[in-house]
């Protein structure tokens, strides 16, 4: 072949771009590129204050390294971290369940009342706490709505009614205000799954409880463990429901007990070792669910 035959053919594969290589540097460096905001906004609203409330917590009034602060955290708080622990786990277990026995029915129902359900459900979802917080003060009050319908049910004595500013009330509080939000995300996992699946269950004779939990909760698993992280690091957090019904009674939330430390003592170590109890508190949850995902990616 000629030198001119060549030239010829080198100059047609640069025009067509056969062969043409984009820069290796700029490909590379793209994805970086894209992800490095939110890189950064991860780094700066979130490992930021962990690394920085975690190291001061072990710096004491003294300003040196010590176990002071969570000497002192477990010697005053201990039964408020159980108390934390207990009602996150039990409110985060009663919203799981109750959220996916209405989605399930919103799955598998049509008609009025559940268009009427499907509406409702959703109205809890954009109240604030705060304001979860007076109409459960309200709700629950001694003689607030709850006690004096049970009154005139004849149930309860309204001299002698129920106390429900306690773990009691908190937890009916959480389930209400994060109930509705479990069943959004759950719902709409179930309805990714195809009826095909509903109908070869029931061909075989699944009854309901077996296609609930053979078919619905297996292949919606992922949306469910998301919900519950979720609520569950939520519920950890919260801090204005937990200190407008229960106040000054203990035990109380950590998030209460860190409020206390800091506008009244100014303690900023015991509230950051507190705050560490919380995060440890979330991790559990977080592992769970990243150890969860990884073992389906790999089985997958």
């Amino acid at each position: 072949m000629s030198n001119n035959l060549k030239n010829e053919l080198a100059v047609g594969k640069s025009e067509i771009g056969v062969g043409v290589e984009r820069p290796r540097s700029y490909t590379n460096i793209l994805p970086y590129i894209l992800v490095f905001p939110a890189v950064m906004v991860i780094l700066l609203l979130y490992l930021y204050p962990f690394l920085s409330s975690f190291w001061k917590s072990f710096i004491s009034k003294e300003g040196v390294l010590s176990l002071a602060n969570y000497n002192k955290t477990l010697k005053l708080y201990r039964y408020d971290i159980l108390f934390t622990m207990g009602v996150t786990v039990l409110s985060t277990l009663i919203a799981t369940v109750l959220s996916i026995l209405v989605a399930v029915y919103l799955r598998l129902s049509k008609g009025w009342l559940t268009n009427g359900i499907g509406v409702l459900y959703r109205l809890p979802i954009f109240l604030p706490f705060v304001v979860v917080a007076q109409m459960m003060r309200s709700f629950l009050a001694p003689h607030g709505i709850l006690n004096l319908f049970l009154a005139k049910l004849g149930l309860i004595n309204i001299e002698n009614p129920l106390q429900l500013f306690n773990w009691v009330g908190l937890t009916f509080g959480f389930v209400w205000k994060e109930a509705p939000f479990m069943i959004l995300i759950i719902l709409g996992g179930f309805q990714m799954i195809d009826n095909s699946y509903l109908e070869a269950a029931k061909s075989v004779g699944a009854k309901l409880p077996q296609i609930i939990t053979k078919v619905l909760i297996p292949m919606n698993k992922p949306t469910i463990l998301i919900a519950v992280t979720l609520v569950f690091c939520s519920l950890v957090g919260c801090f204005s429901f937990p200190y407008m019904l229960i106040g000054g009674k203990t035990p109380v939330t950590i998030t209460v007990d860190i409020a206390f430390r800091v506008n009244y003592f100014g303690d900023y170590g015991v509230a950051n070792a507190l705050g560490v109890f919380s995060y440890i508190m979330v991790s559990l949850s977080a592992l769970y669910y990243v150890r969860s995902m990884m073992r389906k990616g790999l089985y997958d």
